[in-house]
């Protein structure tokens, strides 16, 4: 199930994320958008956004949200690989005319300051951003995807993050994201 929800995410992301619309007079709007001002797609991940330093979530920008966007959310996934739980966070409910998602949320379940967006846990751990922490001395490469929803989702904060991102993939409209990279330094004994 797992397997076959990520190859439809993706592949609806490919379609709708890299193409502008049409509109009637023939131009073409610019496509659903997301940067971030700590990193490109294709750039090594800071390590601030990790286990190895800070932790915290990364900052965003969300440019042309498509209309009629009723909620933004965001996941971010390991390349799957050897993980058994490769999102490692999932954040919902954002309102459609946000622009900036700031750097380290909170941990917590709703985010007041985000206009109470919610946000999916890994237990046993809290809700909010699980910096990632792949094995050492490989890269590994880590998505971050921005979804425009027809809907806001009815799921609590705290729930599950496979949960939350297959709801998250059932009410998208169009999807935007940045691929980065990450290698967990090995441990050099001295």
């Amino acid at each position: 199930m797992r397997r076959r929800h990520f190859v439809q995410t993706l592949g609806m992301s490919a379609l709708v994320g890299s193409a502008g619309c049409t509109g009637q007079t023939g131009e073409t709007t610019p496509a659903f958008e997301v940067s971030s001002p700590a990193f490109s797609s294709g750039d090594e991940l800071p390590a601030r956004f990790t286990c190895d330093g800070d932790g915290v979530s990364p900052p965003f920008v969300i440019e042309r949200v498509p209309d009629p966007t009723a909620a933004l959310a965001i996941t971010a996934e390991y390349d799957g690989g050897v993980f058994s739980q490769p999102v490692f966070w999932t954040l919902w409910n954002v309102p459609p005319e946000t622009e900036r998602i700031p750097a380290a949320l909170p941990r917590e379940s709703t985010l007041d300051t985000l206009g109470g967006a919610r946000q999916g846990e890994q237990p046993p751990n809290e809700p909010g951003y699980e910096p990632p922490c792949p094995p050492a001395g490989q890269p590994y490469e880590h998505r971050f995807q921005v979804f425009a929803l027809g809907e806001e989702l009815s799921l609590e904060g705290g729930t599950e993050q496979e949960q939350a991102s297959e709801t998250i993939a059932n009410a998208l409209i169009a999807s935007t994201r940045l691929t980065v990279e990450y290698t967990h330094p090995a441990v050099t004994e001295g």
